[in-house]
Order: structure tokens, then sequence, then C-alpha cells
């Protein structure tokens, strides 16, 4: 068959038939299916006496088949009278129909052949683009910028590096407070060292510190000062809870052994108060490290009131809750709290002698010889205050 002759119009029908949306990956034997339907409406007399082919065609989110019967006796002697395979018509100028079962599947794996023949051929080509783009950039040179990380200040980094400002002997600190609350905070009362010698100090170590000071006062020349560090809060690792009345008992034992005075335990609130004198204070703070490398305590709160007149250290302790792995050792504090000024015993009231408080209000809790030889009353007030005075 000449490929330009077409077949002659008397001897087929051609339709256009609008299928509607049809879903992606619709197999043709459900558009066949569809178009047997709409040519039985269509076409006079059709049967399976009848072939058709068609060809689809997308318009907007429509499909439209141009359909084309003949019959089947016809296309059968046609074929064998032109000695050819297929067939072709004016409305599709060169597209070869009716073709047999197994040449569509010849023509159908061809397609498919050159799609994936295309497909390889795509991403072999970008493989090797984005290779040689790689290449390309590991030869570029590049500035590596890092970020700078936060330093962590906690208290143990107080102790270790910033407790150490205060160990000249002209400079004082009368009270350490430590407070593990959700903003965790330091508070020092110093005497003889003034702001900026602070500031420059602590910010020379830990440059992000954030600290408040009370304002100077001034006796004899010299500068009385608070000051309030935020800390960063030490990282819970053991979720395990603290044996409160055993750790009390160590504490307890402790105090005892350095001759020190209990003044209350309350497990309930997991308090402990009491009194070392200065010689104790270094056995006192190793028993303490101990205690807490064998108890896994860990502080929520501690105080520290140092008077250096009668060489005695106020402690006030609150345990957390939970267990800690990292202990905090306080032998710092030897070099911060000065050795008591030896004085010849006197029988004298202390100046913290509270002269508006009655022996009525007032119950002994204690005595403790002070470092001049003399001895130091204790007594709790009705608010919960601990005085003292000199026997």
């Amino acid at each position: 068959m000449n490929n330009k002759k077409y077949l002659d119009k008397n001897d087929y029908d051609f339709y256009t038939i609008d299928l509607g949306k049809i879903p992606p990956f619709t197999s043709s034997k459900a558009i066949e299916k569809k178009l047997f339907a709409n040519l039985e409406k269509l076409h006079p007399c059709f049967s399976d006496y009848c072939t058709f082919d068609y060809v689809l065609k997308s318009e907007k989110i429509k499909t439209i088949a141009k359909v084309v019967v003949v019959d089947s006796m016809f296309l059968i002697e046609y074929k064998n009278s032109h000695n050819t395979n297929y067939i072709k018509i004016e409305e599709f100028n060169n597209k070869k129909l009716f073709l047999s079962k197994k040449q569509k599947k010849i023509k159908t794996t061809i397609y498919i052949s050159l799609f994936f023949l295309l497909l390889a051929s795509f991403i072999t080509f970008m493989a090797k683009n984005y290779l040689e783009q790689k290449k390309a950039l590991e030869n570029i040179p590049r500035i590596i910028e890092h970020a700078e990380e936060k330093q962590i200040f906690d208290i143990s980094n107080f102790i270790d590096f910033c407790l150490p400002v205060f160990a000249d002997s002209s400079i004082k600190v009368s009270y350490f407070e430590y407070t593990a609350s959700s903003l965790p905070q330091i508070t020092l009362h110093t005497k003889g060292i003034q702001r900026e010698e602070i500031e420059d100090n602590f910010l020379n170590i830990y440059k992000d510190l954030k600290l408040n000071f009370s304002a100077t006062t001034y006796s004899e020349n010299t500068p009385n000062l608070s000051v309030t560090i935020n800390c960063d809060k030490q990282p819970i690792k053991n979720a395990a809870f603290c044996d409160i009345q055993n750790s009390f008992i160590e504490i307890r034992n402790s105090i005892f052994s350095v001759h020190g005075l209990p003044i209350s335990e309350a497990i309930e609130t997991r308090q402990y108060q009491c009194i070392v004198p200065y010689n104790g204070l270094q056995k006192f703070f190793e028993d303490l490290l101990e205690i807490q490398e064998v108890q896994k305590i860990k502080f929520e709160k501690i105080v520290f009131d140092y008077n250096q007149e009668i060489g005695n250290l106020n402690c006030i302790i609150v345990l957390d809750k939970l267990k800690s792995e990292k202990a905090l050792d306080f032998s710092n504090f030897i070099l911060t709290f000065k050795k008591p000024i030896e004085r010849p015993k006197e029988k004298t009231v202390s100046s913290k002698k509270q002269e508006n408080i009655t022996k009525e209000d007032r119950v002994l809790d204690g005595k403790m010889p002070a470092a001049d030889g003399s001895m130091i009353l204790y007594y709790r007030t009705s608010e919960g205050k601990i005085i003292y005075e000199k026997e």
C-alpha cells in the first residue's frame, strides 16, 4: 500500500467521542470498553462484526477519542488485496491504524525501550553534572565560621574560679548563699573590695555573667557591699530520690566530730542548720564532699553566715529531692573566711546581742567556745532566729 493513499471515506465511519476525565494510568482495555458502549449508541448496527481503532487527545481537563469504525470482513480483504498490515485515513494523515496485536506489542516495546533509554541517559547526565559540581565546590576555599558557644557558669565554676578573688587578707566575706531555683543565684556580702574590682575579675573569667550590686557603704573608708550572680542550672542526670534521713545522719556525725553545734533538722523541709567552729571548717568541708559522693546529695539551697569575731560559721543546708552525680568541693571557702582575730578573753556581750529581746523570748540551743577561749551561748528567738552572746 502506498503511504500517500488513504482509505476511501465511504469505507469507514469517523466519530469524535468525549470520554470526560480519564484518570492517569487507565488501562487500554477500560478505555476500549467505554468506547464500545458509546459506539453501540452512535454507530448503526455496531456489533462484533465491526472493528474500530482510535487516537486519544487531551483537551483541558477532558479526553477526546477520535474513532474509526470499519467492517471486520472488509478490513481483512482490504489488507490482503493491498498487501499491507495497516490502513490510513485522511483525518489522521500518516498514522498507521488497525495494526495487529503483535505489531502493537512490538511498537509499545520500542516506545518503552526508548523511554527508559532516554531516562537512563538523563540520569547519567545529571549524576555526571552533580559529581563535577561537587568536585568544583570542594576545590573552592571556604571560610568556616564556628558559632561561639555560650559559656556555662554554675556554682562549681564560681567556687573554683571566682571565689579565689576574695582570698586576699584585706578582703572579707561574711555571707554566702546559693539558691538552686528556676533561676539559680549566688549572693555574697563582702568587705574591703570595690565593685569595679569584682566586676573586672569576674567578667575576665566569664564575660557573660549577670551581676547585680547593692549600694556600697563605707566604714572607716572600707567598702561594704553585696553582689548577686546569676548562674546556669545544673543538668539533672539522675532521677532517683535522695535519702534525706541518712544524709542528715552523716552531716550530724560530721558536726559532732568537729565539735560543732547542731541547731535543727527538718526531714519534711529537707533543711539542716548547724554551727561550725573555724578550726573545724576544713574537716567539715571534706566530710561534706564525701557525703555528697556517697549519698549523691544535691543542694537546693546552702547558706554560710560567717562571724570572724567569734570564729563560728552558721550553716543552713536545704537538700534537693533528687540525687546528683556532681559533688561540690567547698574547700576554697577556707581562703575566703578569714581566721578569727585572737583577743584577750573578755566577759562582754557580743555586738550582735539583741537588746530588745528579753530572756522570756529566747531559748538556749547550745554553747560553743569562741576563738579567744570565751564561751558563746546560742539562743533561738520566738521568731526562730539564732542569736548569740558571750557567757
